[in-house]
């Protein structure tokens, strides 16, 4: 082998040694050092490019540089090409990722769904492009359907509150039966009415109303408001 482990050219005689050794340059010896040349030449990489390497090309961390654009299998690709596929792969990922959102978002809200946040606006009218949401349900509870009633509102409404008061005055005044929201609030005047229809001496019963009594859930509040958060509510209409 004419190189070294380095890559390095060393012939296998030197002439002048010859000369100061008093060894004949003969045919034999010529051969000998042109063969190693023909050896050593055989092992270049010739720059048409019109024989192979037999070995794997080691540049040392060094360039190989003004590299065409590949255009079979199993050529090699430069930078260009490299940012250019990377660039391309990009923009069909992103496409496609966006597509797929959009399909996916679509048929997890199709139209007549709801979204709840409390974002301004609704994100899902940037996601689902060309969908239309609209804000619904301004300072109304959510309430369940039955499956058929979507879509529709109930107006605010409260039980009504009864009561009823039972007061016999036969002989006197006296404490009658109090039910629900109604009471006696005080009894003033003759508590003896005259028999047989006579006036009643200017006697006064006030029979007064009280919710609360009723139900303790009046009076507990000056508004009929349960403790609430705000979101905001939107219906994809399109």
């Amino acid at each position: 082998m004419p190189y070294d482990s380095q890559g390095n050219f060393y012939r296998i005689h030197n002439w002048e040694q010859d000369r100061q050794d008093d060894i004949e340059i003969v045919s034999d010896r010529h051969d000998e050092e042109d063969n190693n040349f023909a050896e050593g030449l055989s092992q270049c990489v010739l720059r048409d490019g019109r024989a192979a390497l037999i070995g794997n090309l080691n540049v040392g961390n060094n360039k190989i540089q003004n590299v065409a654009n590949a255009s079979a299998s199993k050529d090699a690709v430069n930078k260009g090409q490299m940012d250019t596929a990377i660039n391309s792969a990009k923009s069909t990922l992103t496409t496609n990722y966006q597509n797929y959102v959009k399909t996916v978002l679509s048929q997890l809200y199709p139209v007549g769904s709801i979204y709840i946040g409390t974002q301004n606006t609704c994100p899902l009218a940037t996601l689902i492009a060309g969908s239309t949401w609209t804000l619904v349900g301004q300072n109304r509870a959510l309430w369940g359907g039955n499956g058929s009633n979507g879509n529709t509102t109930i107006n605010a409404g409260l039980p009504n509150i009864t009561g009823r008061y039972n007061h016999q005055c036969l002989m006197n005044w006296g404490s009658g039966t109090e039910n629900g929201a109604l009471y006696t609030a005080n009894v003033s005047g003759d508590s003896s009415p005259q028999n047989g229809g006579g006036s009643d001496g200017g006697n006064s019963q006030t029979i007064a109303f009280d919710a609360s009594k009723s139900n303790s859930i009046y009076g507990a509040s000056t508004t009929v408001q349960p403790p609430a958060y705000r979101v905001n509510v939107w219906r994809r209409t399109a």
